[in-house]
């Protein structure tokens, strides 16, 4: 979201994401097109947890349990 200024385009203002929208603290909607996250694409988080895992020989239980916590956060 742009700056609390008229003339600055640029600074930060915490939103967050509640019943299909951004708002601000104030209870101001964000049009979505004005949102910048640090979120990472699910697939690059997956790629990168499967790498992590596979490199450092973890067992068969702590991959089945990962997969079943990220089954559990995709619910939520």
């Amino acid at each position: 979201m742009t700056g609390p200024e008229p003339g600055n385009p640029h600074g930060f203002v915490a939103v967050s994401f509640k019943d299909g929208q951004w708002t601000t603290a104030e209870g101001g909607v964000v049009p979505w097109y004005e949102v910048q996250t640090d979120l990472v694409p699910e697939a690059d988080v997956q790629g990168a947890l499967e790498r992590v895992l596979s490199v450092y020989g973890v067992s068969d239980v702590v991959v089945d349990a990962f997969d079943q916590f990220r089954k559990e956060l995709k619910q939520r």
